[in-house]
């Protein structure tokens, strides 16, 4: 009886939580400034079938913990053309992202540029009343 119970309790304390942790990967990686290779920090990392997200660091790192099998992943910063990729994990894996710049964006913040400078020259506004 004693050995009876002695392999039951060995078998819930040792076998059956090592099933349950190798199903989880990680997936880690950079993400990195496409035309300069700068790291780039705060950009969000997120898993679409899990929901489960992150921020990279202020050396463009960032750590998911996720089950295996297939994964959605979208990067994306402002400024930068969204990056994603599906991916059919089986392992730990590494994953380094080039975002390329968008050059939509760089167009409007140069409008809202060039239009700051033009109310400039206008000078001091008539009819300013002060409450």
């Amino acid at each position: 009886m004693k050995t009876i119970l002695f392999t039951q309790i060995t078998l819930l304390l040792f076998v059956i939580p090592n099933f349950s942790w190798a199903q989880v990967i990680t997936v880690t990686g950079y993400v990195n400034n496409g035309i300069n290779g700068n790291a780039l920090e705060n950009v969000t990392i997120f898993e679409a079938n899990s929901g489960i997200g992150t921020i990279t660091n202020q050396n463009g790192f960032y750590k998911l913990i996720l089950e295996r099998g297939t994964l959605k992943l979208n990067v994306t910063d402002g400024g930068f053309k969204a990056f994603t990729q599906t991916l059919e994990l089986t392992s730990d894996t590494t994953l380094t992202v080039m975002l390329e710049p968008d050059s939509l964006h760089d167009r409007n913040r140069q409008k809202k540029t060039d239009e700051s400078k033009s109310d400039k020259k206008e000078g001091p506004r008539r009819n300013f009343k002060l409450f």
